[in-house]
């Protein structure tokens, strides 16, 4: 039988190899993109993979094995040298004179005058020695500090327990147990576990509204980031409003930067500090800033009588400059109600834990960064934006691309290096959800939020300290309470605030 199979030309076999080879390297990009997109597809959305974060940790608090944890309470700051022994000196005792003496002793003729007796030291425990003890045994409880080294005496070995606790809180580590580091210290795992799953709950129902691009303003952690493509691009300390003046949780944009902004004392400022600043001394007590009294600008404010001046007829404009109140960047949005990102010429308030001191706008601990981001879109390099800062004068400079920005209200998040941080309430009544113009997100009439909610037992917000409730029976959580888990612009409104 005769084999009727036709051999392959050395030709055809060139021309085959050719292809295959052709066909690898046209496909490989194809196949990197698929991969790229097949590892994508595997990671959770951002959002999501906080919120499941955030749920891990409290089954983990949930789930820990339950200890005694001893309650610090609401009291004084203290901070090392308090508490132990302290020394208190008995002044002398105070006799008259000798002359005096014998005048008053006639019948006692010769009797030796009495001599003061000197002064005497004693040692006294100090009032805030049981407060201290409570303090290193709560820090023995946690593994900061070990069994032996319990004191009444805020020591060394305190101070460095201290530190490494509010280090793995997120705290300022300054060694002192004021009243946001005894909150954390205070916290029950019950407590831990209804702040994580509020934060969850609230963020899987935000999630579907948070871009993949968006400045992220979360209110309790008073902190900001920068989210690009699904993924974080940094975080920075904020300041946000007051108790008396809270920042709205607005759905809004940027839309410009402004480089050596000017600031318009907003109405709320102006009716409550300042015009009663100007009718009590003839001055705002503002650097570098002028008054304006019906449209024109008051020369000497001492030569008016601002007790007959209505608030509508004034305004006041600080100039740019290192003295004003938003620094050197203003990053303006849309919402009607004078609320945008800004700069600062206070930097101290960064260092504290606590930073709801403004008056409802957002201070950014990192401004010029801030700016050289988003300016980048614009083609404006950071010499560029060094050079207008030197010049001293306001320039807007409008985004080719607004940029989302979301205000949420999260008891919990997860920071740049995966660890689970827990933020207590800085409001007694955390603002409610706004739309972009700044109008409730639920009118009436309208049906309440999908957003589920989760009763949390919690102290009473940070800025009106109280103590925490005594549960039945008091557990501590595990030895860290937060654990590791893996053109020209547009028009600005004049009532700015800051």
């Amino acid at each position: 039988m005769h084999d009727v199979r036709h051999p392959i030309s050395r030709r055809s076999a060139a021309l085959l190899m050719v292809g295959g080879l052709a066909g690898i390297v046209l496909s490989g990009p194809a196949l990197a993109a698929a991969a790229k997109e097949a590892v994508h597809a595997a990671k959770p959305p951002l959002v999501a993979g906080w919120a499941a974060a955030l749920e891990q940790r409290a089954l983990e608090v949930q789930n820990a094995p339950k200890a005694t944890a001893t309650r610090i309470g609401y009291g004084a700051v203290v901070k090392k040298g308090d508490g132990g022994m302290v020394e208190s000196v008995a002044p002398a005792m105070d006799v008259p004179p000798a002359d005096v003496q014998q005048a008053q002793a006639p019948t006692l003729p010769g009797l030796e005058p009495v001599e003061p007796a000197p002064p005497v030291v004693i040692s006294v425990r100090s009032p805030l020695a049981d407060r201290v003890g409570k303090v290193s045994r709560r820090l023995i409880e946690m593994g900061f500090l070990s069994a032996d080294k319990w004191t009444d005496s805020f020591n060394d070995d305190v101070e460095t327990a201290v530190r490494a606790f509010q280090l793995a809180e997120g705290l300022q580590p300054d060694g002192k147990v004021g009243e946001v580091t005894r909150q954390a210290m205070d916290r029950t795992p019950a407590q831990t576990v209804a702040l994580l799953r509020r934060a969850a709950a609230a963020m899987r129902a935000q999630q579907a509204s948070i871009p993949d691009t968006t400045i992220l303003v979360n209110l309790p952690g008073q902190s900001v980031t920068l989210i690009e493509h699904g993924r974080p691009a940094f975080t920075m300390r904020a300041v946000v409003g007051r108790p008396s003046r809270k920042t709205p949780l607005l759905q809004d944009k940027v839309t410009s930067v402004t480089i050596n902004p000017t600031w318009t004392v907003p109405p709320t400022v102006l009716s409550e500090d300042k015009l009663p600043a100007l009718r009590k001394k003839g001055t705002t007590g503002i650097k570098n800033a002028a008054v304006y009294l019906d449209g024109s600008e008051v020369a000497n404010t001492q030569s008016v009588n601002w007790w007959s001046v209505d608030p509508g007829r004034v305004r006041i404009v600080q100039r740019p400059g290192d003295d004003n109140a938003l620094g050197r960047f203003r990053f303006n949005l849309t919402n009607g109600d004078g609320i945008f990102l800004h700069g600062t010429n206070d930097p101290r308030l960064f260092s504290r834990d606590l930073r709801a001191a403004s008056s409802g706008c957002v201070r950014l601990e990192d401004a010029r960064m801030m700016a050289e981001t988003l300016l980048s879109a614009a083609k404006v390099t950071p010499a560029g934006i060094g050079q207008q800062l030197d010049t001293g004068e306001t320039k807007t400079i409008r985004l080719p691309n607004a940029i989302p920005v979301r205000f949420v209200y999260w008891n919990a998040s997860v920071d740049t290096a995966g660890v689970v941080r827990v933020h207590p309430d800085i409001y007694e009544d955390p603002p409610t959800l706004a739309t972009p113009s700044g109008q409730s997100a639920n009118p009436a009439g309208a049906p309440p939020s999908a957003s589920p909610v989760t009763t949390v037992s919690t102290p009473r917000p940070l800025s009106k300290p109280a103590p925490l409730p005594v549960p039945p029976t008091a557990h501590a959580p595990t030895s860290l309470s937060s654990a590791s888990i893996p053109a020209p612009a547009k028009p600005l409104p004049t009532s700015t605030g800051m």
